[in-house]
């Protein structure tokens, strides 16, 4: 699996709040093919996501880097040496991390493919912007941070106040076979979106997110990515 070098601010890490994460261990190593073990999903060895036991049930995105949260409106609900959990100024949940090593996976099936802010007004794009410094373009209501040139999370206001995780998947038809076939929920689609076929399911226990069909990547491509490992 190819790994690319993160920069601060950009996306980082995906938990998932479980209310039973035995239910979310059997459903999502079934529909992404993750191993998960401790806590933690790996793909093709690399790790990708963290399941943590909680009251609730979502996808909480963190971030690397950071600035001061609280001085541009935020709140910080707790940190240790690992997290920073954040609230931004609309109620939506966030992270904060500083990582040793900053090789993520990103684009390909079973990994984090896209990141998307629903939140409620305008304020809470611009406390995203000031806070990690972002390059923001607006195209027609719909916000697009940019790094290099190339945008990697996209942002709107809406009714909600969250953070939605696209993952990458290899057929969409058998993927949104497989949610059904282990508790899971097709919530939309599935059907053609703006990243290519895609639909919103929910796990067994009510967390949502989107998957997207994506090419595996080239062995090309790969060995390309990883020799900067």
């Amino acid at each position: 699996m190819p790994a690319f070098e993160g920069k601060d601010g950009m996306p980082f890490w995906q938990d998932l709040m479980t209310t039973n994460v035995l239910k979310s261990t059997h459903f999502y190593s079934n529909v992404f093919g993750w191993e998960i073990v401790d806590g933690t999903a790996r793909k093709d060895g690399l790790p990708v996501a963290g399941l943590v036991s909680g009251k609730a049930d979502g996808w909480v995105t963190s971030f690397m880097g950071g600035g001061e949260v609280e001085k541009l409106g935020g709140r910080v609900l707790s940190a240790d040496e690992e997290l920073t959990l954040c609230e931004d100024p609309s109620g939506g949940l966030f992270g904060l991390m500083d990582p040793e090593e900053r090789f993520v996976a990103a684009g390909e099936p079973g990994v984090p493919v896209w990141y998307e802010l629903v939140t409620t007004d305008q304020a809470t794009i611009d406390f995203y912007g000031d806070l990690f410094d972002w390059e923001i373009r607006e195209e027609d209501g719909y916000f697009l941070a940019f790094e290099d040139g190339a945008p990697f999370l996209g942002m709107y206001v809406g009714e909600a106040a969250s953070w939605v995780s696209y993952f990458g998947v290899e057929d969409l038809e058998a993927a949104c076979k497989a949610v059904e076939a282990h508790g899971g929920t097709v919530l939309v689609g599935p059907g053609q979106g703006a990243f290519g076929p895609m639909a919103g399911i929910a796990d067994p226990n009510g967390a949502q997110c989107f998957i997207v069909e994506v090419e595996t990547p080239t062995f090309e491509e790969i060995s390309e990515a990883d020799s900067v490992l």
